[in-house]
């Protein structure tokens, strides 16, 4: 984004942080903060309502919200990069730098959370480097290619392949016995063990079990994905509020509508376990689903927030998205503090529905704490610490300390 970019694009995308700051925080607390795979087939159902609420959240909410982080993530790198150039300031050594400290600042999170996602968007975000020259093209059709994980299909259709000889077979069935004795290891630590249980496990089965998530399920790829997708975004403005872009944003809207309903539509009426059905099949109609309706939440809301009502009415959650990793950590310690055998110890007892009541409470809290702070301070008391450690002093962070043109 160039410097001469009107204020109501940067105040629709700290909206969209909160935005998804709040889907990330439905979606982990549906599974208690868990991170992980259930220990056991019902786990999170305590009452009559938690089988729906966990059902509703994993067809509207699981893997849309991610990917919404991720985007802008991606934009918020061409940001940078265009402001660095309008200002004649080297960017490369800079931005590596941050990420640096980004991946540090993950890095003391994985203690505490398996779910980390810092790490990751430190390490892909250095590849965005030299990705930067790629054309407005090539970023938008990689970016295709990788949000619909193409590379994980291809991969997995040169697995599906081979042919199941009995030695595959047999080690699959004790991989999967592992990975059960695994996840019951993981549940009793979390529920119930030290915080050195806790950090010897998610830097070890637990940190194992991530990176094979991410590569299995096409989650690395198609985070990546969607760096590019938030860069181009960037490059050709959509954000910036005009009639051009409304009109580009329906079309964003109504194609995404379009294969969101017919992704969401086929697996509900055929779910994966109930018939038997081709894996890459069932891997592409997921993927699409939540491609498809990450877009269209972002479409849907930025068309809201275009609307002069709409605006004064999603405006009030920009104070969050502007401080987006305060937000983000203060999720995880509220979690842990909730579930984990180091705080209350309520994993597995509360249940998805008070679980979500807790979250959406907390989502309140942090709006009002967010509003309170940034009408004093210009920025998040994390946000401040990276910025300082960025230029090795620290920076000030009153509001009055901070010339206008910088904020």
């Amino acid at each position: 984004m160039s410097t001469s970019a009107p204020a109501e694009r940067i105040v629709v995308l700290d909206v969209l942080r909160a935005v998804a700051l709040f889907g990330m925080l439905v979606t982990h607390f549906a599974g208690e903060f868990l991170a992980g795979a259930a220990p056991y087939e019902s786990f999170g159902q305590v009452h009559s309502l938690d089988r729906h609420v966990q059902a509703l959240v994993e067809m509207f909410a699981s893997g849309k919200f991610f990917s919404i982080f991720a985007f802008l993530f991606g934009m918020s790198f061409m940001i940078q990069l265009e402001n660095a150039a309008g200002r004649g300031v080297a960017f490369e050594a800079r931005f590596a730098w941050r990420l640096v400290i980004l991946l540090a600042i993950g890095c003391v999170h994985q203690v505490f959370f398996t779910g980390d996602v810092l790490m990751t968007y430190a390490l892909l975000g250095l590849l965005l480097i030299p990705v930067r020259r790629l054309r407005n093209f090539a970023l938008l059709a990689f970016g295709l290619l990788l949000v619909f994980d193409l590379p994980g299909l291809a991969l997995d259709a040169a697995h599906t392949a081979r042919v199941p000889t009995p030695e595959r077979i047999q080690a699959a069935q004790q991989a999967g016995q592992e990975f059960h004795e695994m996840a019951v290891r993981a549940f009793a630590i979390k529920s119930q063990g030290s915080l050195a249980e806790l950090a010897r496990l998610n830097y070890g089965d637990a940190l194992k079990f991530k990176a094979e998530f991410m590569l299995h399920t096409g989650r690395l790829w198609i985070t990546f994905g969607c760096f590019l997708l938030g860069m181009y975004a960037t490059r050709v403005g959509l954000f910036i509020e005009s009639g051009e872009n409304r009109r580009r944003m329906k079309i964003v809207l109504g194609a995404a509508f379009a294969i969101a309903v017919v992704s969401t539509a086929l697996t509900i009426i055929l779910p994966p376990w109930a018939i038997p059905r081709h894996p890459l099949r069932a891997e592409m109609e997921i993927n699409a689903q939540h491609a498809s309706m990450a877009a269209c939440y972002v479409a849907a809301i930025t068309l809201l927030f275009w609307r002069k009502s709409g605006r004064e009415a999603l405006a009030t959650l920009a104070p969050m998205g502007r401080m987006a990793l305060t937000s983000y950590l203060s999720q995880t310690a509220f979690g842990v503090l909730l579930f984990y055998g180091i705080g209350f110890g309520l994993l597995g007892k509360l249940g998805a529905t008070l679980s979500e009541a807790c979250a959406i409470a907390f989502f309140v809290a942090q709006l009002l704490f967010a509003r309170a702070w940034l009408a004093r301070f210009s920025t998040g008391p994390v946000e401040w610490l990276w910025r300082s450690l960025t230029h090795f002093r620290f920076v000030p962070m009153t509001r009055r300390a901070i010339p206008a043109a910088t904020r």
